[in-house]
């Protein structure tokens, strides 16, 4: 998969958002956060030396883009549900 594709695929998603400099962000999470959370998942594939020190702050991170991921597809949900035929 291209990293084009994959870039379509998450937004399609509703994973990635832009922020507010229009750099694309993991939904929950600012700039910064993204790109360090891209980073440790980069160097835990890798099995890097000292990967598994930033793993509760990885978490933590994780969690909190899962938790807006999912309040963003709920209400998507919620919307095809109450108006099927708009969507």
């Amino acid at each position: 998969m291209t990293a084009e594709k994959l870039r379509s695929h998450v937004t399609y998603l509703s994973e990635l958002v832009p922020d507010s400099e229009g750099r694309d962000v993991f939904v929950g999470l600012t700039y910064w956060e993204t790109i360090w959370l891209i980073d440790y998942r980069e160097r835990r594939a890798r099995r890097e030396p000292g990967w598994s020190r930033d793993q509760a702050a990885a978490r933590e991170l994780a969690a909190r883009h899962d938790t807006a991921h999912f309040e963003i597809v709920t209400a998507q949900a919620e919307l095809r549900f109450d108006n099927p035929t708009i969507h």
